[in-house]
């Protein structure tokens, strides 16, 4: 009989040192807490933790752009010259993808590496373009809703000089800049 009494009194003062998850200071303003007397404890006389107030967490987001071009590359194939191009002509494209979250244009910047794309007789002999499969443009607008907007990006040369490589070679004959820039002020 003892010990169910031992044990009855053992679990009564647990039960009255169990803390609920209400607001143990109504009222209080936030920040502030005032104890009265001894502070919280717990059974093994340890202080309970209370919640003094709630920091919110921020972020400042930026301008963000992204593409899933980069460190690819477009490899062009001979083709039939077209548009009054000399021989011999290639084209060739890449799939390509934005995502912003501001509304964006890209824009290309070319260069040429090593000598077999020349100025050719009537001057520039290369072109790099933005293409839908119908119409072709030197810019391509990008919808700042973060979605990703897919198009093409081609290079044709014409009048290329291949005698200055291998045949069966695939060599590096230029390269283009993908370049973006707000379509308006944020």
């Amino acid at each position: 009989m003892v010990k169910k009494s031992i044990i009855a009194i053992a679990m009564l003062s647990l039960l009255a040192s169990v803390s609920f998850a209400a607001d143990p200071f109504p009222g209080a303003p936030s920040g502030q807490i005032k104890i009265d007397g001894d502070w919280p404890k717990t059974v093994v006389v340890t202080y309970d933790k209370i919640e003094l107030c709630k920091v919110k967490i921020k972020i400042k987001v930026g301008m963000f752009i992204e593409t899933d071009g980069c460190g690819k590359s477009i490899t062009m194939n001979q083709v039939s010259c077209t548009g009054g191009h000399s021989f011999p002509c290639y084209k060739g494209c890449l799939d390509i993808k934005f995502r912003s979250n501001f509304d964006a244009q890209i824009s290309l910047d070319k260069n040429k590496i090593g000598s077999i794309i020349t100025g050719g007789w009537g001057g520039d002999n290369w072109s790099v373009y933005f293409t839908d499969g119908v119409t072709t443009q030197s810019t391509f607008d990008v919808v700042g809703d973060g979605n990703w907007k897919a198009t093409k990006l081609c290079s044709e040369v014409w009048d290329a000089n291949i005698y200055m490589a291998a045949p069966g070679s695939t060599v590096d004959v230029g390269e283009v800049a993908l370049l973006a820039m707000p379509l308006a002020a944020p």
